[in-house]
């Protein structure tokens, strides 16, 4: 007697967001690469922040092929904003995958997220799986084969405590569901930082989270990347660490311009903190007025027992 096949994953529906804004020249590789996937999505959504270099009509093309919806903005939103409005036009009912305009995805990019995400997922607690990314260069050589180890962020443990000081996660890694879909219009669209960090703190404070252990993403470092890319030389673990903190002074601040996101965070969702989230979040706030050295010794103090 023949054995039956095993039954296949019943995947949810898929949606993905895009944001573009004159990514004209990757664009098209970008969408082949999404059309491939071995898990298709149930529907590619475009919001066009007033490009004026034929990203649209590359989008039209392939929204009169069906392959897409694409939506030009009245007015520019910026970055953050046309993002944000790229998720409110998906079915409210489909797991989100993130994409930027200038990326390549692997062909099991959705298929290995969503079958992740479905194993951790639960209806009412926001859920979202993120993965390494293949750092290469215009042309598609590889730099180096994990984006993480790229910057570090491969030597300690992702969590909240480790969150604060600089965000692991990048969004076009990010599968949600939908719970998580309903926190994206708090995201603020001031600052310097993005959807991003904001997103990963709702993510690693309020929800489950998980890992896919591979690349899934060719992310090409050139001179219009939205996210800041950096080359470290190789040191030790907290060098490398502290490179990118003392890194931060040099460049308008950014390690100031985390606390006061942070701060902002707490501001919107103190009376949903646990009491241990809450002291946390606090401890990292007062970090702000405190000086260069006492911000060095409360980063050992927050990565302590969480190096690999």
């Amino acid at each position: 007697m023949m054995k039956s096949e095993p039954p296949s994953f019943i995947y949810p529906p898929i949606s993905v967001a895009i944001a573009t804004y004159n990514g004209a020249k990757y664009l098209e590789a970008q969408l082949d690469s999404i059309l491939s996937q071995t898990l298709k999505p149930a529907e590619i959504i475009v919001c066009d922040d007033n490009s004026t270099d034929g990203t649209q009509e590359i989008l039209e093309k392939y929204q009169s092929r069906g392959d897409l919806k694409f939506f030009v903005n009245a007015e520019r939103l910026g970055f953050i904003g046309n993002f944000k409005r790229a998720v409110s036009l998906t079915a409210p009912e489909n797991y989100i995958a993130l994409s930027d305009q200038d990326d390549i995805w692997l062909d099991t990019k959705i298929e290995s997220a969503a079958k992740l995400l479905l194993k951790i997922d639960e209806v009412n607690r926001p859920s979202m799986v993120y993965s390494d990314l293949v750092l290469v260069d215009e042309n598609l050589n590889v730099l180096n084969p994990s984006f993480r180890d790229e910057l570090g962020q491969s030597t300690y443990k992702h969590c909240l405590e480790t969150l604060l000081f600089g965000c692991f996660v990048n969004g076009c890694t990010m599968l949600m569901n939908p719970k998580m879909r309903a926190y994206f219009p708090s995201i603020p669209e001031q600052g310097t930082l993005n959807h991003d960090t904001w997103m990963s703190l709702i993510a690693y404070t309020f929800g489950k989270v998980s890992v896919v252990p591979e690349s899934l993403i060719l992310y090409r470092k050139h001179t219009n990347n939205a996210t800041d890319l950096v080359s470290l030389s190789k040191m030790t673990r907290f060098q490398r660490l502290w490179h990118e903190v003392k890194r931060s002074f040099k460049q308008n601040d950014l390690f100031e311009d985390q606390i006061s996101f942070v701060a902002e965070f707490y501001q919107a969702f103190n009376k949903e903190l646990s009491q241990e989230q809450d002291l946390l979040l606090q401890k990292f706030i007062k970090l702000k007025a405190k000086s260069y050295l006492e911000k060095k010794i409360a980063l050992r103090s927050f990565f302590r027992g969480k190096w690999k």
